[in-house]
């Protein structure tokens, strides 16, 4: 019995990639989505890339002189270690908004309404199992940035969820 193929296989290679493209140029974003909620989630997935560069690559500078880090503790490799590995998560982050701000505005939407919000159980939890230790000495420069970036988030969720339950799209 012979297997039937879809016409795409029966193409060269340089023909699949045209297919695909043209397959791509067919999909359609979410048209209730506002531009400026795509614009701020590819911002904020840049950010992202860039905070994970410097939690990874520039490590040592990232937490003596950003975080303020004692590093001459025995704990020093630990402490190194929890901050590379956040920077791991940071490049996952970033991928993943800019991936939503192109390919899944609704989604991207709501991450910009969930991540405030886990940042901030994040937050409580970790205030509440330190509780019974030393308080920390560290600087905690990216501090600052993250507030604002959580800001950035929480206004642009709140204003395209408006811009979208008021029918209307920006052409930011």
């Amino acid at each position: 019995m012979r297997r039937l193929l879809p016409p795409t296989a029966k193409k060269a290679g340089t023909d699949r990639i045209w297919t695909l493209l043209e397959k791509y140029k067919q999909m359609k974003p979410h048209r209730d989505v506002p531009n400026f909620v795509v614009f701020i989630t590819l911002l904020l997935g840049g950010y992202d890339l860039l905070r994970g560069v410097m939690h990874t690559f520039f490590l040592n500078y990232s937490a003596l002189h950003i975080a303020g880090l004692d590093l001459s503790a025995a704990t020093a490799s630990d402490q190194l270690r929890l901050l590379g590995v956040f920077g791991i998560s940071n490049f996952e982050t970033g991928i993943a908004l800019i991936l939503m701000g192109l390919y899944a505005q609704r989604l991207a939407l709501a991450m910009l309404g969930a991540i405030p919000l886990l940042y901030l159980l994040g937050y409580f939890t970790i205030k509440i199992n330190v509780a019974g230790y030393e308080p920390s000495h560290a600087n905690w420069g990216g501090a600052m940035p993250l507030m604002v970036y959580m800001s950035i988030s929480v206004i642009t969720f709140l204003l395209g969820m408006r811009s979208i339950l008021k029918g209307r799209r920006s052409i930011f």
